[in-house]
């Protein structure tokens, strides 16, 4: 296996032999430093190369590579591989966070094109991206190369390669360029560009408490969260927290279905994101309630009880050492659960909440009911709909309803908001009309 040569601003540990002993000390420690910039740890053998991406104090992502291929990892398993690895090697960068931010849309994306450096003119294919793409990442590599090439804002960042200790640079188009055609001419290169920038976390990540005093690995190694629907306090049917997000509701397409006049077609989300679980109401008409109080988004913490309609649903979080969700009783059938022949009976809010406007989200396919007088989009944790990355726009917009109008208004920031391609910072919403706030796209439906 040839090794993905990692970037890097400095090298925080240089190649040692891997202690499975000495790893959670040493990643509580890296930890730390990630809270004053980034930090990627690589353990490797002659077969498998293993990255796992530090930030702000968390674990953020990690991956598998073989072949020069790479596959997202869980955090479980990746802490479950490496003790199964033969006689690796330890490494830990650490990074800028464009250079970071950079490696994770390499790794985790797919490339709009992919070209051998020998069939392109590299200078008109760098034009057309400056002209083509406000924000965009070129990567150039063979066994034993790899370079980055960053731009933000049609401009070239940085350009990273080996020890990359500049940072950004005013001649980093130039640098890449050079690099390129130097070894080009004894081997060719394969060249990617990334238009696609957004990038995700791990699927079972969870925030560190600062208070957690056990191993780092026995906190990603314990079971993951799990879902108990309850009625009148008897149990009846327990779910495994799977993937990003699991969604509560009336409709089948629901990962918890209630079948109840009291629950709305989707009623709710928990959603995993860095800082741990997510309880967040979708315009439901009853209301979502968080230990018996009304909650429009909530962080969940063990023990906590979702209140929908007549039903309980226990938030836990299982320790290490017991039954896990496979090994507990799955057969009670909660009443109209899943109805096997018909339709739900119909409500006397259906055709009113069927009516509402909403935003669709096409990175996600997901569509948000615009319910409130006011909904915001932005960045900030408390934003209705928010926009995630290192790179989203610092930039606020709120969706106000006016009588039976909607009016799009920018409130805060720089970056530009479009409205079927034409920028602007106010416009009452029509059918169809395409919003674009960075790099998300929303369409508003009526």
């Amino acid at each position: 296996m040839i090794r993905l040569q990692i970037p890097y601003r400095l090298v925080l540990l240089n190649p040692r032999d891997f202690d499975p002993a000495e790893f959670d000390a040493l990643c509580r420690d890296y930890l730390e430093r990630s809270r004053r910039s980034p930090v990627i740890i690589e353990i490797f053998n002659d077969n498998v190369q293993y990255l796992l991406f530090l930030n702000e104090g968390q674990l953020y992502w990690a991956c598998a590579g073989e072949r020069e291929q790479f596959q997202p990892l869980k955090l479980r398993d990746f802490f479950l591989k490496i003790r199964r690895t033969q006689f690796p090697q330890i490494i830990v960068y650490q990074t800028d966070i464009i250079l970071y931010h950079s490696l994770l849309v390499y790794l985790q994306r797919k490339p709009e094109l992919k070209v051998s450096s020998a069939l392109v003119d590299l200078e008109e294919l760098l034009e057309n991206t400056e002209k083509d793409y406000a924000s965009a990442i070129l990567s150039a590599r063979n066994p034993g190369t790899f370079i980055l090439l960053r731009y933000h804002e049609r401009k070239p960042l940085a350009c990273y390669h080996l020890r990359s200790d500049r940072g950004p640079a005013a001649d980093a188009r130039e640098d890449f360029l050079v690099k390129v055609y130097t070894i080009t001419a004894k081997r060719p290169l394969e060249i990617n560009l990334f238009t696609d920038l957004t990038v995700s976390h791990a699927e079972d990540v969870r925030s560190l408490p600062s208070d957690f005093s056990g191993a780092v690995s026995s906190f990603y190694l314990s079971q993951p969260p799990r879902l108990v629907v309850r009625l009148k306090g008897r149990p009846l049917k327990t779910y495994p927290f799977a993937g990003e997000e699991m969604s509560i509701g009336r409709l089948a397409e629901n990962a918890i279905v209630i079948d109840n006049l009291s629950v709305s077609r989707t009623h709710a989300t928990v959603r995993s994101s860095a800082d741990g679980f997510v309880l967040r109401d979708l315009g439901s008409k009853n209301g979502t309630l968080l230990n018996g109080k009304p909650a429009a988004e909530a962080r969940l913490a063990d023990g906590d009880c979702i209140g929908i309609g007549k039903y309980e649903i226990l938030f836990q979080i299982p320790a290490l050492e017991g039954a896990g969700p496979e090994d507990l009783d799955q057969t009670v059938i909660i009443p109209h659960f899943r109805p096997e022949t018909g339709s739900a009976p119909a409500r006397p809010d259906a055709d009113a909440e069927r009516a509402l406007p909403r935003l669709f989200r096409r990175s996600c396919l997901e569509e948000y009911p615009l319910a409130k007088e006011r909904t915001v989009i932005g960045r900030r944790r408390n934003s209705d709909i928010r926009l995630p990355g290192f790179f989203a726009p610092r930039v606020t917009v709120e969706i106000v309803r006016k009588g039976a109008e909607y009016v799009l208004q920018k409130v805060e920031g720089r970056a530009t908001v479009t409205i079927n391609g034409e920028e602007m910072d106010e416009k009452t919403l029509a059918r169809e009309d395409l919003i674009a706030i960075g790099s998300e796209e929303f369409v508003f439906k009526d």
